[in-house]
């Protein structure tokens, strides 16, 4: 519980001070709270704040953050993200970082920030809350996961090489009827899917070293487009794209690719026929912003926290089945936004999202029959459009040089 030692009180006192109710809605709270003064101190601390990073209210209260937080350099990211709020006011709605405990355990934390304008600095005037939670226990059984799913992609190399030349050879030598060439085909299509999850999986867990460099945003969204327009030309979906003038940063060109395929990719197959995706980008005050709004079927609430875990689809298990690319409701193992979550981790671009489900399909055991004008519950688009949807926004921060 917060305690508050001066005996005088004014009116400013009245002013920043906290009623009883909410000291006992802080000190009822598993997340940590943390505010500081417009110069950096720390104003208040709750128990769970103290609990979780091991120190004592009177080591924090009124001590600046960069006094007590900046003596270990595994603590440089916790730190940073309170010099980027309070030097700079840029809020951070989640920010996964270590802290190192004074016992010597590390804990992982997911950290969200706010900054409250004040017309002028003056002592006890708080501008700066930083929530905390510690997700330690979460974050070791992700770890586990992956270490998992990466000795078995390991293990799926051999037998994969194996039966790749062993196909090549039965291609070459099969009787050539219609049968055997069908079944030969099967295989092949079916080898390739199994060759490219591999890939996917192998680079989940290896990914490779970014190479940023300028280009131009707007030129590689518009070519991309067209090829990813061929490659759903099956469906009747309407890609379109908003670009505004941005500043080229360096941003790695591959990986700038990679993250507009899979979302569009993902926006295709999640929107009914007769549904329109939209590809902005845009400038703001730390980067560059890269948007993929669809007008689909959005995803469901108890999902939308695992959206990036890898191996997490949204469908009903008993009715999940993998179709081909860019396919309505084509399913998918989750891998694709993984990677983009591992990529993320790099620092140069942060990635998130917004989803409203379909309010005539809350679960995922609802179904969308696929094209909008078929659909019972809407009259039109612009019905399907106001039901739900996704939007999927990527940050690449700007550089400092």
């Amino acid at each position: 519980m917060i305690t508050d030692n001066r005996t005088e009180t004014t009116e400013h006192d009245n002013y920043t001070g906290m009623e009883p109710i909410e000291k006992l809605i802080l000190r009822s709270m598993n997340e940590g709270v943390i505010t500081l003064e417009c110069n950096g101190n720390i104003f208040t601390v709750n128990s769970a704040a103290l609990r979780i990073l091991d120190f004592t209210e009177e080591e924090l209260r009124g001590k600046h953050f960069q006094e007590v937080f900046s003596g270990d350099q595994d603590n440089n990211d916790f730190c940073q993200v309170l010099v980027n709020l309070s030097h700079s006011g840029r809020h951070s709605l989640h920010r996964e970082v270590k802290f190192k405990r004074r016992d010597g355990q590390s804990v992982d934390l997911s950290v969200a920030t706010a900054f409250l304008e004040v017309d002028e600095c003056s002592p006890a005037m708080q501008s700066d809350v930083i929530v905390f939670r510690d997700i330690t226990a979460f974050k070791s059984l992700e770890r586990a996961r992956r270490r998992a799913v990466n000795h078995l992609s390991h293990e799926m190399a051999t037998p994969l090489a194996i039966i790749r030349a062993s196909v090549e050879n039965l291609s070459k030598v099969a009787v050539g009827t219609n049968q055997s060439e069908k079944n030969i085909e099967r295989i092949q299509r079916n080898l390739r899917r199994l060759t490219d999850i591999h890939a996917v999986v192998e680079e989940v867990f290896s990914p490779p070293a970014p190479k940023p460099e300028r280009f131009d945003m707007a030129f590689a969204i518009e070519e991309n487009l067209g090829r990813l327009r061929k490659a759903a030309s099956h469906r009747s979906v309407l890609l379109i794209s908003d670009l505004s003038p941005v500043r080229t940063d360096a941003v790695d060109p591959r990986t700038f690719i990679i993250i507009l395929e899979t979302l569009v990719k993902n926006a295709v197959e999640n929107t009914p026929d007769e549904g329109t995706i939209t590809v902005s980008l845009k400038e703001m005050p730390s980067g560059v912003q890269l948007q993929v709004k669809d007008e689909g079927v959005g995803i469901p609430l108890a999902d939308q926290g695992f959206i990036f875990e890898g191996f997490h689809h949204t469908q009903a298990t008993d009715e999940y089945s993998s179709r081909d690319p860019f396919d309505f409701n084509a399913g998918g193992k989750g891998l694709e936004l993984l990677r983009l979550k591992i990529l993320s981790e790099t620092g140069s671009f942060e990635i998130s999202f917004e989803s409203r489900r379909c309010r005539y399909i809350p679960t995922s055991r609802d179904h969308c029959p696929g094209r909008i004008n078929i659909c019972p519950h809407v009259r039109d688009v612009r019905g399907c459009r106001e039901s739900g949807g996704t939007t999927f926004t990527v940050l690449f921060h700007h550089s400092s040089v």
